[in-house]
């Protein structure tokens, strides 16, 4: 008996050891490596979303994960040259379709940004360098599995395609959103909706003499929370503004990124900016106000260059651009993370100034701000809002949102200021976002209405009866 227990128990770790070295010998498997260089590893990330272990969204990727096990089995029979020359083109248009839907972006546009990458600084963020460290280590992982020809041969070829429709058919199913059918490829044969033309700013913008201010805020998605929305936009509810001015609030369509929302908000068009400006800027707001007397400035944190901004600003009718280099060193502070440029929060001081500098020409002022600092990645801890994130994400729903909330505060709160300084106001304001915000986390994109982009009006209220009156009457701004 007491040799049987002894022959029992130490059969035990024999026999943990041997399913250990069985395990093994099936990860060096030919199917194994088939799978892992066919399926798994082109397709960790997304794979990944769809467990719990972090919270990532990715738009669905059917067609690409098709793609790479098709290549796996080819790999089986060609030169490795040529296996790893494929999965390289098959990469590029893999990310390029992605981060298309990812951030609204035609991969015609997408393709065009890419020139302006040197401008960003991705190492700077956590998550950037997270994703492009890990995406590279997957590449090389999936090449060095295909690279073996002798075993890739003898694998089950069902056994992959199987596997692959069917997490191409739960990729589908679980990634498919609305959040990823805004790309500006989408809305080019529909009808421009710009908060200027249905908030009816346009129609009194520049009619009776005001300062006019625009403020396009970069990723002011429309959250689905009202009372979120009431903690961002508070300091536009403030009394001693409230005294001054009516607002207005609500939200419309917006299709693309950045540009196309200026595209919209300044010209009324959902043309690429690059087609657009060269034959048709003055019709943009810019140039219309011109013919009525006004001068024009344009304000932007980050550096001209991007999206060739200094280029194009003068060629829809704006006199004067300050961009991240000139005000840096008024304000003294640099914002941000991957785009890292002036700091929103500081901005109010400059922009008056500015105002008051232009004054002297004895003309009214268009102002123009294109925020920055909530582009994706944010930097956390740069607010001078502090809406508590790290408690129960402050009540944003994803910490990510809080942290951008407290910098739309900011923002708010800078555009307030504005509109009481006396070299700014009495002025007709619009604030509008561009886009909502191309966050990586699921739960994140969760908290916007998707396609929709949230706008608000301040109308002077000593011109709010005359306005009105004149908005029904008053031709509007055209070219």
């Amino acid at each position: 008996m007491a040799d049987q227990s002894i022959s029992a128990s130490s059969g035990g770790p024999a026999e943990t050891c041997a399913l250990w070295r069985r395990a093994a010998a099936a990860l060096r498997s030919p199917n194994a490596l088939l799978l892992a260089g066919g399926l798994i590893l082109p397709n960790l990330l997304s794979l990944v979303t769809h467990t719990s272990l972090v919270d990532i969204g990715l738009p669905p990727r059917p067609g690409a994960i098709i793609l790479y096990a098709t290549l796996a089995i080819l790999a089986r029979r060609i030169p490795f040259a040529v296996t790893a020359a494929l999965y390289a083109g098959l990469l590029c248009f893999d990310l390029v379709r992605t981060l298309s839907l990812m951030f609204g972006l035609a991969p015609a546009e997408l393709v065009a940004a890419l020139d302006q990458a040197r401008r960003i600084q991705f190492f700077a963020s956590p998550l950037y360098l997270t994703l492009i460290g890990a995406l590279a280590l997957a590449t090389l992982a999936a090449l060095a599995c295909l690279h073996r020809r002798d075993m890739l041969v003898r694998a089950n070829i069902a056994l992959l395609l199987s596997g692959a429709l069917c997490v191409a058919t739960v990729d589908y199913f679980s990634n498919v959103s609305p959040h990823y059918q805004f790309g500006s490829m989408f809305g080019h044969d529909q009808p421009v909706q710009s908060a200027a033309e249905v908030s009816g700013f346009n129609a009194v913008a520049g009619a009776r003499g005001n300062n006019v201010v625009v403020v396009i805020v970069e990723s002011l998605g429309y959250l689905t929370d009202a009372a979120a929305r009431e903690r961002i936009a508070a300091p536009l509810y403030d009394s001693a503004l409230a005294r001054d001015y009516a607002v207005t609030e609500g939200h419309t369509v917006y299709y693309g990124s950045t540009t196309s929302g200026e595209m919209r908000e300044l010209c009324n068009t959902r043309a690429f900016y690059s087609d657009y400006v060269g034959q048709y800027g003055y019709s943009c707001l810019p140039d219309l106000l011109d013919r009525r007397g006004y001068t024009s400035i344009a304000v932007h944190g980050f550096a001209g260059g991007m999206f060739e901004r200094e280029q194009w600003y003068p060629r829809v009718g704006f006199d004067r651009e300050l961009f991240g280099g000139d005000l840096v060193k008024t304000t003294q502070r640099v914002c941000g993370s991957a785009f890292r440029g002036a700091c929103d929060a500081d901005l109010a001081p400059a922009i008056a100034a500015a105002s008051r500098q232009a004054a002297r020409g004895g003309k009214p002022r268009f102002i123009y701000w294109l925020t920055l600092n909530t582009h994706i990645p944010v930097a956390p801890g740069e607010a001078r809002t502090d809406f508590h994130c790290r408690r129960d994400a402050g009540g944003f729903g994803a910490p990510t949102v809080c942290h951008m909330a407290e910098l739309w505060h900011d923002v708010f709160k800078a555009v307030a200021d504005i509109a009481r300084d006396p070299a700014v106001g009495p002025a007709d304001i619009l604030i509008v976002g561009d886009h909502a915000p191309p966050l990586w986390s699921r739960r994140g994109r969760g908290q916007f209405a998707p396609g929709q982009v949230a706008w608000y009006r301040l109308q002077p209220r000593r011109d709010a009866p005359a306005a009105m009156r004149e908005a029904m009457s008053a031709a509007p701004l055209t070219p």
